[in-house]
C-alpha cells in the first residue's frame, strides 16, 4: 500500500471494533430484557445474536475494503504484486546417504545411524 499508516490505523481497529459491537449491542439487549421483557433471557439472546450479526457484517465489509484497496493499489504499481522468497529460509533436503537411494532415512535421533534395531533372541 502507498500509505501504510493509514492501512495500520484503517484495518488496525478491526478486532476492538469487532469485540465492542458485540459487547454494547449485547448490554443493550440484556437491558432491554430487563427492562421491558421481565428479565427472562430471551431478549438478550436475540440482542446478542444481533450483535454477532452486525459484527461479522463489519468484519467482512472491512475485508472487502481492504482486498479493494490491494488491488487498486497493484494495478498502480505491477511489481507490488510479485512475490519474493528470500531462499535462505527455504528447508534444503539432505543429499543422497551414501548411495544407499535414501535422503535421511528413518534417523529420528539424528546421529546418522537410523532406528534403533530391535535386540535378537
Amino acid at each position: 500500500m502507498s500509505k501504510p499508516w493509514v492501512a495500520i490505523g484503517r484495518y488496525g481497529t478491526v478486532g476492538i471494533e469487532f469485540v465492542l459491537t458485540i459487547l454494547i449491542l449485547g448490554a443493550l439487549g440484556q437491558w432491554l430484557d430487563t427492562r421491558y421483557a421481565g428479565g427472562h433471557g430471551w431478549v438478550a439472546g436475540v440482542g446478542f445474536l444481533l450483535a454477532v450479526s452486525v459484527a461479522f457484517r463489519n468484519l467482512i465489509r472491512t475485508a472487502n475494503g481492504m482486498q479493494r484497496d490491494i488491488e487498486r493499489d497493484e494495478a498502480r504499481d505491477p511489481a507490488a504484486s510479485r512475490w519474493t522468497v528470500d531462499e535462505s529460509w527455504l528447508h534444503k533436503e539432505p543429499k543422497d546417504d551414501g548411495g544407499t537411494g535414501e535422503a535421511g532415512g528413518d534417523d529420528a535421533r539424528g546421529d546418522g545411524e537410523g532406528p534403533p534395531k530391535a535386540p535378537r533372541g
